[in-house]
């Protein structure tokens, strides 16, 4: 016979009645899980959903920063070419065929794309904070 402390634990964990396991009758298994047991998990479903938004809007400030200073260090760059040249081809003058006539156009979309990326993620977490 086994332990009665055993039993009683067993029930719980499988959530049978101590009949089920003793006297195998079929019954169906409780679909009702304790009250702490169903606590326990929306507090952890709460967390971790929480943690899930933090890395969400950390992720949001890393592209916004980064795009940023990318952005930034194109056009930097694109002043500094700008000063090498001695004849444009766009009516925007040397600055703007140093950044639309040349490979850092390439650049400043990737730098923009980054920034809006950043800008639009930040947004959909700050105004839909704690509406999910």
């Amino acid at each position: 016979m086994p332990d009665t402390e055993k039993v009683i634990q067993l029930s719980r964990i499988f959530h049978v009645t101590t009949d089920y396991l003793l006297l195998d009758i079929d019954e169906a298994p409780q679909s009702a899980a304790p009250a702490e047991n169903n606590r326990e998990t929306e507090q952890r479903a709460a967390e971790k959903q929480m943690k899930r938004q933090s890395m969400r809007m950390h992720f949001g400030w890393f592209l916004l920063i980064f795009g940023v200073i990318s952005l930034s260090a194109t056009l930097v760059g694109a002043g500094l070419y700008a000063q090498t040249l001695t004849e444009w081809r766009t009516n925007l003058g040397r600055y703007g065929t140093a950044l639309f006539d040349s490979w850092i156009l390439a650049l400043f979309i990737v730098s923009a794309a980054l920034t809006l990326c950043g800008i639009l993620i930040l947004i959909r977490e700050y105004i839909f904070i704690g509406k999910e």
